[in-house]
């Protein structure tokens, strides 16, 4: 039996402050301190924390648009041909540029070395190699990426940003606007989902028949043949085929960031108009720009206009229940994805919100993933506040029931965490 006490207790005690990359430590110290006796949101608090985030996600950026194996090869020694690890492709050059040995192994996002330890990103190694503060050699490399002395990996994630963005909007129009798209349109319907919100979060309508219509739609758009939105499939003949990654039938939800990027879909399959949608979402995203990706919620907030953005966040446990209730007007509502722990995601959510509300069922028939923050939240944990929701239905039977006006209700009586426990 799911209790309040076991829930807690079967959590893991490591703080945030340990998990999170050594970088962010600075960035993350300055958000807490920022906020330690803050009472209301107000331009000050905002201030506040704006330049340590964005410094940070600037960083975080060029990073992404950075192949450290190119840099190392352009302002250190010579690299060897590249062989595969698992799915990484490694390179190994001819000797450590700070320890003079054969031991530097470099990937896309990293190089190491097995015999000094030296490590980190493309910047890290500028840094260290020309004897310059990292902030200095973050600006070099900015430079030479704006320039075209370096070719980065910006060119590689702007195509298949424009890929995944031209797959929007033919998923979007198929869903409002094709008979393909008319299965999908009862179910939203049925759940009272409005053409604004469907407009709002650009949902979109993947069709059953296993014919790879994206494709043809992005080749027509300029696109060579796009195999990162494929999959493969066998036919009842036994032949191969290529076809749609995000097809079967499904309704998409987008993930994308503030600047209308994309990197895939949660997806649900819909099989009659009447299906349900609360839960059953799985993730489908492209390994693209992974610093970007990791820090993505939803719906993802703009900074800096959005920092400190709204006093109390409710952290729902489905994309769906976010839909739901934006539909509602009730806007103070994300999701964490797949991935509730992630610090950095967290970091993203620690500056949306002043302080945070999970629904709970007394019966432990929902699922607890958005209270696994907890664990990593450390001395944050004072920001958290319990609702508790119906057993049957959880936020979205509460909203049925008692419309816009009863969550809005039960967000305002939630109760401390701490006080929740007993303690």
């Amino acid at each position: 039996m799911l209790t309040r006490r076991n829930l807690f207790k079967s959590a893991a005690t490591i703080g945030l402050s340990t998990l999170a990359p050594w970088l962010d430590r600075p960035a993350f110290s300055a958000v807490e301190e920022a906020r330690q006796g803050c009472e209301p949101v107000g331009d000050d608090s905002r201030s506040e924390l704006q330049s340590p985030l964005l410094e940070l996600e600037y960083l975080e950026n060029l990073k992404d648009d950075l192949d450290c194996a190119e840099v190392v090869a352009r302002f250190g020694p010579p690299l060897k041909a590249p062989c595969w690890a698992g799915t990484d492709l490694i390179w190994k050059a001819s000797h450590c540029p700070f320890c003079a040995e054969a031991g530097l192994y470099v990937g896309p996002e990293f190089f190491r070395c097995k015999w000094c330890e030296a490590e980190g990103s493309a910047i890290e190694f500028y840094a260290r190699a020309e004897g310059i503060p990292h902030v200095e050699a973050a600006a070099h490399l900015n430079g030479l990426l704006n320039d075209g002395s370096l070719r980065g990996r910006r060119c590689e994630n702007a195509h298949a940003w424009g890929m995944l963005e031209e797959a929007q909007r033919f998923y979007h129009e198929l869903l409002c606007e094709k008979p393909d798209g008319a299965i999908a349109r009862q179910c939203l319907v049925e759940q009272g989902i409005t053409l604004s919100t469907v407009k709002r979060f650009r949902l979109g309508y993947a069709p059953v028949e296993p014919d790879d219509l994206l494709s043809r739609r992005l080749v027509a758009a300029g696109y060579v043949i796009p195999k990162l939105l494929q999959t493969q499939c066998v036919s009842d003949e036994g032949e191969q085929k290529s076809i749609d990654r995000f097809g079967g039938g499904n309704l998409l939800i987008p993930i994308c960031d503030s600047a209308g990027r994309s990197w895939g879909f949660m997806k649900q399959k819909i099989v009659s108009p009447d299906s349900s949608l609360l839960a059953g979402w799985t993730q489908d995203t492209l390994s693209v720009s992974p610093r970007r990706l990791r820090r993505l919620i939803f719906p993802h907030p703009a900074w800096p206009q959005d920092i400190n953005r709204h006093q109390r966040l409710l952290v729902a446990e489905t994309p769906w229940e976010v839909v739901a209730l934006h539909n509602a007007g009730i806007e103070n509502v994300v999701c964490l994805f797949e991935c509730a722990t992630d610090p950095v995601r967290l970091r993203t959510l620690l500056s949306f919100g002043r302080d945070f509300a999970c629904a709970f069922d007394a019966k432990g028939g929902r699922p607890a993933t958005a209270f696994r923050f907890v664990e990593r939240l450390e001395g944050e944990m004072r920001q958290l506040f319990v609702m508790e929701v119906p057993s049957r239905g959880g936020l979205l039977a509460l909203l049925q029931s008692g419309g816009r006006q009863a969550v809005q209700d039960a967000m305002t009586q939630a109760i401390p965490f701490h006080q929740w426990m007993g303690e």
